[in-house]
């Protein structure tokens, strides 16, 4: 069911997408590491450490394994405000494997919303970046196919799980 959106801005990307599961399900797959492992990154970069502390002030700390045996892409978000099963808002940056901030990265200003649409839901994800030189950097690096292929495996994960 791909109906997805995508959408720039000159600080901005902007996701949004319908799943044909029910909002508090498909929130909860965004609220622990035994969810996140089975969808979470593209194909060939899943996660392959997850350590999560969901609550406001808390964190979440992870790594994408890629394809060759030295290919990681480490991150860790600060969730800023949880409302289950409607919002999570974090900031997301790019960091090594002990959790430190890569300030060389562009960090993102996170907004995920969840809306029930009968018995669908449509996630909104906004991620606020500094600048349109930043949201290009971005969209270089391949982030609009990897999310893409991130949320084609939550739809996957979705059907096994329901």
């Amino acid at each position: 069911m791909k109906n997805q959106i995508v959408e720039t801005t000159d600080s901005e990307i902007i996701f949004s997408r319908t799943f044909d599961a029910p909002r508090e399900l498909v929130f909860e797959t965004y609220t622990t590491c035994e969810h996140l492992m089975n969808w979470w990154g593209p194909r060939t970069w899943p996660l392959s450490y997850c350590e999560m502390d969901f609550r406001p002030g808390g964190t979440w700390h992870y790594c994408m394994k890629g394809p060759n045996a030295d290919d990681e892409s480490w991150g860790v978000a600060k969730y800023k405000e949880i409302s289950e099963p409607e919002k999570i808002i974090y900031n997301d940056y790019f960091s090594d494997k002990d959790g430190n901030i890569n300030t060389d990265m562009p960090s993102f200003d996170t907004i995920i919303t969840f809306i029930s649409v009968d018995d669908k839901t449509e996630i909104k994800v906004v991620s606020k970046v500094g600048s349109k030189e930043e949201v290009d950097k971005l969209v270089e690096m391949g982030m609009i196919e990897g999310f893409t292929e991130t949320w084609d495996r939550l739809e996957e994960h979705l059907e096994t799980i329901q």
